[in-house]
Order: structure tokens, then C-alpha cells, then sequence
């Protein structure tokens, strides 16, 4: 069986592998772009971490639900490269905008394949953080059903760390540039491009979910394989957006990217602080 135990264990070193190599890139990528030091020769790198981060989350996906997890992630990568393709040779439905050069290599000329990658990570990572909002209390996830909340709270959190992206994208790593005739009130972003993020987003996530229900109804129980990875490469990605955005003179991106930090620690913060005070006042009467 292709699924067996040996392959299990090959796609879970393979994980740990690269998330070792993210980890320790992590730290000196952010200082590099922050202080816009990154050398000509090292701007290859920047698409090499998205390619990395979106492998690891297709192999998170393929340990955890098999075939299903396999498939999701191949459905993710050629329906957000087909999307990116027309939109980056129509405008529909992003708006008028085309990559540069500067992350290789491009799909037909056209998308990088960095981006299905990123669109891969993101969503991934997006799902892992409404689950995490929708279970503090530590219980299995229920895959049984296709919770439409859990799908629009994934899309809303892919389309926030979008909004941090963007001016990060266009006018600091320069990996893609809106066409003249554009216009915005965020950094001169079409508000289409955000619209259409969401729904990308929306029907991204319904398919990731809509697998997972079907692993579920088939009997298949996800392997316990680094749950915390999807909402950990979610903050680390945004961390770095608000510190490269502040450092770099862009502060409303930061600040929105900071307030979206806020949240989620504190939602993960403040129940273990109240816990703790409990005890400590069962203990302490």
C-alpha cells in the first residue's frame, strides 16, 4: 500500500527536515529584508522559503489524512495557479497587476511557482487558525461536518494576512507591480484584489474541509502529527510582515498585522492565565 507505515515515517522526517531549515532561515530572512540587506544573489531566497513552507504544509496535510490530504493539496496548488494565471494575464479577478522577475522560476512564463506555494501555506495555515479559535478547549476537531463558519473564518484570516502582504509584496521584495491605471485607498490596491483574495480564499478552504469530511466519512482518523504547525507558520509569516513593515516605513500594515498578533495570543493567553489563577486561588483560599 502506497500510504504504509515506511512511507509515514519518510513524509514525517522529510516534515521535520524542513521545518528545522525554515527555522533557522526564519531569523536571518527577517533581519535582511528589515534592514534591506539581502544581497542581489540571495533574492532567490525569498521564493525558496514560500516553496519550503508550502511542501511542508502539503506533507503536514498528506500525513495527517492520507490520500486525502494528498489530493487537497494538489487541488490547492493548480486552482490558485490557475486563478493567478488569469488574473495576471486578463486582470480578472484581482485587477491589472503582473509579476516581476524576481521570483523564479515562473509557470509558463506567467505565475511563479512560488505562488501556489504561498497560496498552499496560507490556507493551510488560515484553517489551522479558525480551528484553533473554534476548539480552546483542546478537543478533536469535528471533520463529520462541513461547518460553514470554520470556512469563513479561514477565508477572513487568509485575506487578513493578505492586507499585511501586499504593500510587503509590491513595495519592498517587488514580487509583483499593479498596473498604471490601478488605484486604491490601501497603498494604492484595488479594493478587487481583496475581494477576490476572500473568495479564493473561501473556495480554497471549502476544499480543503470538504476532503477532510470526506476522510472523516470514509473512517480514515487524522494521524496526531504537529497539530500547532498551520496556526505557528501562520504567526511566524505575520511576524515577520509587521516587522519588516515597521522597519521598513510602512506602519499601517503593521499595525493591522500587530492587532491581528494581539488577538490570537491572547486567545491562546488568557484562558491558561485564568486557569492558573483559579488554582492558585483554590490553593491559596
Amino acid at each position: 500500500m502506497f500510504f504504509d507505515q515506511s512511507f509515514q515515517q519518510q513524509l514525517r522526517r522529510i516534515s521535520t527536515i524542513l521545518l528545522v531549515v525554515y527555522l533557522f532561515i526564519y531569523p536571518f530572512a527577517i533581519v535582511l529584508v528589515a534592514l534591506d540587506q539581502v544581497p542581489v544573489w540571495g533574492t532567490w531566497m525569498g521564493g525558496a522559503l514560500l516553496i519550503l513552507q508550502g511542501a511542508l504544509m502539503g506533507m503536514w496535510l498528506t500525513v495527517r489524512y492520507h490520500w486525502y490530504g494528498a489530493v487537497a493539496s494538489g487541488l490547492i496548488l493548480i486552482i490558485s495557479w490557475a486563478v493567478e494565471h488569469i488574473g495576471a494575464t486578463t486582470g480578472f479577478p484581482f485587477g491589472s497587476y503582473s509579476y516581476t522577475d524576481v521570483l523564479q522560476p515562473q509557470i509558463f512564463g506567467v505565475v511563479p511557482l512560488a505562488i501556489p506555494f504561498a497560496w498552499l501555506l496560507i490556507v493551510v495555515a488560515a484553517v489551522g487558525v479558525a480551528e484553533r479559535l473554534f476548539h480552546r478547549d483542546g478537543r478533536p476537531v469535528d471533520d463529520r461536518y462541513l461547518h460553514p463558519t470554520r470556512v469563513l473564518t479561514a477565508a477572513s484570516f487568509a485575506l487578513l494576512l493578505d492586507v499585511t502582504i501586499e504593500p510587503f509584496a509590491v513595495y519592498i521584495n517587488r514580487y509583483w507591480v499593479w498596473a498604471s491605471d490601478e488605484s486604491g485607498f490601501y497603498y494604492g490596491i484595488p479594493v478587487s484584489n481583496f475581494v477576490a483574495w476572500w473568495v479564493t480564499s473561501l473556495i480554497l478552504s471549502w476544499v480543503l474541509l470538504s476532503l477532510r469530511r470526506s476522510a472523516n466519512r470514509k473512517g480514515l482518523v487524522p494521524r496526531p502529527f504537529m497539530q500547532w504547525l498551520p496556526p505557528t507558520l501562520y504567526l511566524t509569516n505575520l511576524t515577520m510582515f509587521v516587522v519588516v513593515n515597521l522597519a521598513r516605513g510602512q506602519v499601517l500594515p503593521a499595525l493591522i498585522g500587530g492587532v491581528i498578533m494581539l488577538v490570537l495570543v491572547g486567545d491562546w493567553l488568557l484562558p491558561r492565565l485564568a486557569r492558573r489563577l483559579r488554582r492558585l486561588a483554590e490553593t491559596n483560599p
